[in-house]
Protein backbone atom coordinates (compact mmCIF):
# COMPACT_ATOMS: atom_id res chain seq x y z
CA UNK A 1 0.00 0.00 0.00
CA UNK A 2 1.41 3.35 -1.05
CA UNK A 3 0.72 6.45 1.02
CA UNK A 4 0.52 9.70 -0.89
CA UNK A 5 0.85 12.92 1.07
CA UNK A 6 -0.71 15.64 -1.06
CA UNK A 7 -1.08 19.18 0.17
CA UNK A 8 -3.55 21.51 -1.50
CA UNK A 9 -1.95 24.55 -3.07
CA UNK A 10 -3.88 26.92 -0.79
CA UNK A 11 -2.14 25.43 2.26
CA UNK A 12 1.24 25.77 0.57
CA UNK A 13 0.50 29.43 -0.25
CA UNK A 14 -0.46 30.17 3.36
CA UNK A 15 2.66 28.47 4.72
CA UNK A 16 4.80 30.43 2.25
CA UNK A 17 3.18 33.65 3.44
CA UNK A 18 4.01 32.74 7.04
CA UNK A 19 7.66 32.16 6.08
CA UNK A 20 7.74 35.55 4.35
CA UNK A 21 6.33 37.27 7.44
CA UNK A 22 8.94 35.55 9.61
CA UNK A 23 11.65 36.88 7.30
CA UNK A 24 10.20 40.41 7.36
CA UNK A 25 10.08 40.35 11.15
CA UNK A 26 13.68 39.11 11.39
CA UNK A 27 14.86 41.94 9.13
CA UNK A 28 12.83 44.49 11.15
CA UNK A 29 10.68 45.53 8.18
CA UNK A 30 7.48 44.97 10.17
CA UNK A 31 6.89 45.39 13.88
CA UNK A 32 5.66 42.78 16.36
CA UNK A 33 2.07 44.01 16.31
CA UNK A 34 1.71 43.73 12.54
CA UNK A 35 3.47 40.37 12.56
CA UNK A 36 1.15 38.96 15.23
CA UNK A 37 -1.95 40.31 13.49
CA UNK A 38 -0.98 38.78 10.12
CA UNK A 39 0.10 35.46 11.64
CA UNK A 40 -3.21 35.12 13.51
CA UNK A 41 -5.16 35.77 10.31
CA UNK A 42 -3.07 33.23 8.37
CA UNK A 43 -3.32 30.61 11.10
CA UNK A 44 -7.12 30.93 11.04
CA UNK A 45 -7.10 30.47 7.25
CA UNK A 46 -4.76 27.50 7.58
CA UNK A 47 -7.03 25.84 10.12
CA UNK A 48 -10.03 26.42 7.87
CA UNK A 49 -8.26 24.96 4.83
CA UNK A 50 -7.13 21.89 6.77
CA UNK A 51 -10.66 21.30 8.02
CA UNK A 52 -11.95 21.27 4.41
CA UNK A 53 -9.79 18.31 3.46
CA UNK A 54 -11.72 15.10 2.85
CA UNK A 55 -11.57 12.36 0.19
CA UNK A 56 -13.48 14.37 -2.42
CA UNK A 57 -11.29 17.40 -1.84
CA UNK A 58 -8.11 15.33 -2.11
CA UNK A 59 -9.17 13.64 -5.35
CA UNK A 60 -9.96 16.96 -7.10
CA UNK A 61 -6.84 17.93 -9.06
CA UNK A 62 -7.84 21.62 -9.24
CA UNK A 63 -7.02 22.00 -5.54
CA UNK A 64 -3.33 21.41 -6.26
CA UNK A 65 -2.82 24.07 -8.90
CA UNK A 66 -0.92 27.08 -7.63
CA UNK A 67 -2.46 30.28 -8.91
CA UNK A 68 -0.04 33.00 -9.92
Amino acid sequence: MKTINNLPSRIIEIETSIKLLEYLKRTSVIDDGMYNFCINKLMNKLTLEKSKIDDDYISNIDNYKILT
